[in-house]
């Protein structure tokens, strides 16, 4: 009898801990910032399909490109045009390079990760 008392103590106190680490567990935002796509339907603006967390600083020519829509990079990759409406900062760098943001949300994450560069 004592034994099985002691598997009885031994199981809850096994099932109180796994359910407690479950518990614990906690959802991440993510890192990245979330790039909403929108599109044009019937003459209105209504979100797209695709949602994307990116962020990405290419150095070329001696210029900073600045995306955040993974579209939008590789269409810059294959044609070297900003579609669009970009924005240029000249000598927004760190070193004073110019900085050529795909959009103004691209700018204002690249502030947030350049505290105090640029302006």
């Amino acid at each position: 009898m004592r034994f099985d008392g002691f598997k009885a103590i031994a199981f809850t106190a096994a099932v109180g801990i796994i359910s407690g680490c479950a518990s614990m567990q906690t959802a991440k935002a993510p890192a990245e910032p979330t790039v909403e796509y929108f599109k044009l339907d019937g003459g209105k603006l209504v979100p797209g399909k695709v949602t994307a967390n990116a962020y990405f600083e290419v150095v070329k020519d001696e210029k900073i490109y600045v995306f955040i829509s993974p579209k939008a990079k590789a269409e810059w990759e294959k044609s070297g045009k900003l579609g669009g409406k970009p924005i240029t900062g000249i000598g927004y760098g760190p070193n004073g390079e110019t900085v050529m943001f795909e959009s103004e949300l691209a700018q204002k994450e690249y502030d947030k990760r350049h505290e105090g560069s640029g302006q």
